[in-house]
Formats: C-alpha cells, sequence, structure tokens
C-alpha cells in the first residue's frame, strides 16, 4: 500500500473518530467524558494486569529485561486513579480536545491552501471549514462555558464539524488526484 493510500485512509478513519465521539458527545452530554474515561481506565487496568500476569508467568524468560512488572503495576495505578477520580481526567480531557481542534484546524488550513496550488478553480469551502474547526479549537481550550455539561456538548458539535470537514477536504483532494491521474 502506498502512503498516499495509507495517509487518506487514515484521515478517513480520523475523521469518523471526531464524527462519531462528537455524536456521541451530543447525545450524552452528561456522561460522555466520564465514561470515556472510565473505558479507557478499566481498558488500562486490563493491560496492566496482563502486563503483572505476563512476569509471573513461566514465559517471562522468553522476553528478559521487559520491565512487565513495572509497567504493568504503574499502569493498574493509574487506571484506579482514573476509575476514583474521573473529574480530574476529564478537565485534561477538555484541553486535549482542544488542542486536537487546533491541530485539526491547522492541517486543514494547510491542505486547503495545497490544494490552491493543483486546482485551476479555487474552493474557499475545505479553507473555511479549516479555519472554524481552528477557531472552534481555540474556543474550547480557553473555555469560556460556565457548566461543563455545556462545555462537552459544545465540543461533541464542533468535534463534528471538524470531521465533517475532514471528509469535505478529503473529497476535494480525492477529486484533484483523480483529474491529475486522467491527465497523466
Amino acid at each position: 500500500m502506498d502512503f498516499l493510500t495509507s495517509l487518506k485512509r487514515q484521515s478517513f478513519v480520523l475523521a469518523l473518530c471526531y464524527i462519531f465521539i462528537g455524536l456521541f458527545f451530543v447525545i450524552r452530554p452528561g456522561t460522555a467524558a466520564e465514561t470515556i474515561v472510565r473505558i479507557i481506565a478499566v481498558a488500562a487496568l486490563v493491560l496492566g494486569i496482563v502486563k503483572i500476569v505476563e512476569f509471573f508467568s513461566s514465559q517471562k524468560y522468553d522476553k528478559p529485561f521487559t520491565n512487565s512488572l513495572a509497567g504493568g503495576v504503574i499502569l493498574s495505578a493509574l487506571a484506579v486513579f482514573m476509575l476514583a477520580n474521573p473529574q480530574v481526567i476529564v478537565s485534561i480531557m477538555y484541553a486535549i480536545i482542544g488542542i486536537a481542534l487546533i491541530v485539526n484546524g491547522i492541517v486543514a488550513v494547510q491542505s486547503a491552501i495545497d490544494l490552491w496550488h493543483f486546482e485551476t478553480q479555487k474552493r474557499m469551502l475545505p479553507l473555511i471549514f479549516g479555519i472554524i474547526t481552528l477557531l472552534l479549537g481555540v474556543i474550547v481550550l480557553f473555555n469560556p462555558f460556565s457548566s461543563a455539561q455545556m462545555l462537552i456538548l459544545i465540543s461533541g458539535i464542533f468535534m463534528i464539524i471538524g470531521g465533517v470537514s475532514d471528509l469535505i477536504a478529503l473529497g476535494y483532494i480525492y477529486g484533484v488526484v483523480k483529474d491529475r491521474e486522467k491527465e497523466s
């Protein structure tokens, strides 16, 4: 698989993830963030326990110096902390969402500008969506909303917009690539 196909697939999957997580945030804003933190914590706890069991298994000498006991204990302790204090992780998650939207917006703006170099007809829609995503990320990062539930709802809407804008940009890029291939 060539690099561009892989990049296109990754971008498509990431856009769909933005949309689905955004929909979950919009549909269940009261419990969405804590639910995600708890899911991640349970997965980390399972992985930590697997690492600890791996250390004490008879096969540990097949892979010496893997630090599976230390890694398992640290991962399990972090998971227990996350399960006991999901609100702390949720507050960090807001910053992560804002940063992710900012990065996504910057990449979308860059892609729109790059796309202009290959098109004869300049389309503004990908650039506008990229700028909107960037601005929404700044808004989420600096959290002007008084209620965490409102922030989750707004974050969900912004993530949906970001995901849709990525899909639109991918569609434009795909069209330009196909046109270039036909010309060659």
